[in-house]
């Protein structure tokens, strides 16, 4: 490596910085998809649904197999075609769809549930049509639907599914504010936190959704700045970080830890290296948080930045993905890696898919 390149590596550290093999290669997914989900059945085993091509939603679904390193077209008939819709994984390995976009700009009521393997599937319809919403899994089971756009406006709804029942039940009653493009985060004492997708004057607030009274109650303390598009991850001490999104001004470079225990928010001081909104958030298991891509600077992006929690720090990858790309999925495999797969470029919809290896913790939040 010479001089200058080992300078630059050095002065990123040790935590982000992996001589640009941080990313491989992996296979091609079967079909170029954003807006779409990934769920993870079990170690290795990772469920590709539905999304949206540059002119058209998908009805598609596929398989991909950590072990193999490769995708594999499931059997979906009649799986009406859809994005923005939300994915769960069920108790024995089937997936639930909920809701999404689809063609004449109208929201879907349909929820989906779907063998592991694909082939025919069960039919539940939500009490309201919405695209992005959100889908939560709770202890008791049960999975919480929130907000979302029902294809005129942003609305206030919360529904309930009971997997036994195959049925949707409406909450006690609505969130206190309409939501979209907002996060809904399973706490450790059971509640569900719900933030950010608001507008006008409520925007800062964020809900506590308390099972036992399906019902939510107002966070003590508001978010810093109102944000869409975020993302927000549980960390293994029980905190929430609330990171990036859209603001009032445009994609936000800043972050938030919201602490359960005083039911309020926290602006961290370290900004990002770039600000983004449209990105993902995966939690590693070391208890860092590897952000990527999104859109920023009016341009989609192929970097990304590790959080680390002990410290509080941002620290940019020493390397970038092969793609610029936002909308994508980022899901955990095995031995810290993460699948990439999909996204929306300037230019295309992607079927590329990458692996990421986390690099070691090394220095980090060391200056």
């Amino acid at each position: 490596m010479r001089n200058g390149a080992l300078a630059l590596c050095l002065s990123i550290l040790a935590a982000g910085c992996s001589g640009g093999d941080d990313f491989s290669g992996t296979g091609t997914m079967t079909a170029p998809r954003h807006g779409h989900t990934a769920t993870l059945l079990d170690a290795g085993r990772i469920f590709i649904a539905a999304g949206l091509t540059k002119t058209d939603p998908l009805g598609s679904a596929e398989f991909y197999g950590a072990a193999e390193g490769r995708f594999m077209a499931l059997p979906t008939p009649g799986l009406r075609p859809r994005g923005w819709h939300r994915a769960a994984r069920l108790p024995g390995g089937g997936v639930l769809l909920t809701g999404g976009w689809t063609h004449g700009n109208i929201a879907l009521r349909e929820a989906a549930i779907l063998p592991p393997s694909g082939g025919a599937f069960a039919r539940a319809d939500m009490n309201a049509a919405r695209f992005d919403h959100t889908l939560t899994a709770l202890k008791d089971g049960s999975y919480l639907v929130t907000g979302g756009n029902d294809g005129k406006r942003a609305i206030r709804g919360m529904e309930i599914f009971s997997p036994h029942e195959k049925s949707f039940a409406p909450a006690a009653r609505p969130m206190f504010i309409a939501r979209q493009q907002h996060t809904a985060t399973l706490l450790p004492d059971g509640s569900v936190l719900i933030a950010g997708g608001g507008r006008g004057k409520g925007a800062r607030y964020a809900e506590i959704y308390d099972a036992a009274s399906r019902r939510t109650g107002l966070a003590r303390k508001a978010l810093s700045t109102p944000r869409s598009r975020h993302t927000a991850t549980l960390l293994q001490g029980g905190k929430v970080l609330i990171a990036g999104g859209l603001g009032p001004a445009g994609p936000l470079a800043t972050a938030e830890l919201y602490d359960p225990v005083s039911s309020s928010f926290e602006l961290i001081k370290e900004k990002f290296s770039a600000a983004r909104q449209q990105h993902t958030a995966t939690l590693l298991p070391d208890g860092r948080v590897l952000l990527l891509g999104g859109w920023g600077g009016e341009k989609s992006l192929a970097g990304g930045e590790i959080f680390d929690p002990e410290g509080r720090c941002f620290r940019p990858l020493g390397s970038s993905m092969r793609y610029e790309r936002r909308l994508h999925t980022a899901t955990p495999l095995p031995g810290g890696r993460v699948l990439i797969a999909g996204g929306a470029s300037d230019i295309d919809v992607l079927a590329s898919a990458e692996i990421f290896k986390a690099p070691p913790r090394g220095e980090g939040c060391g200056k």
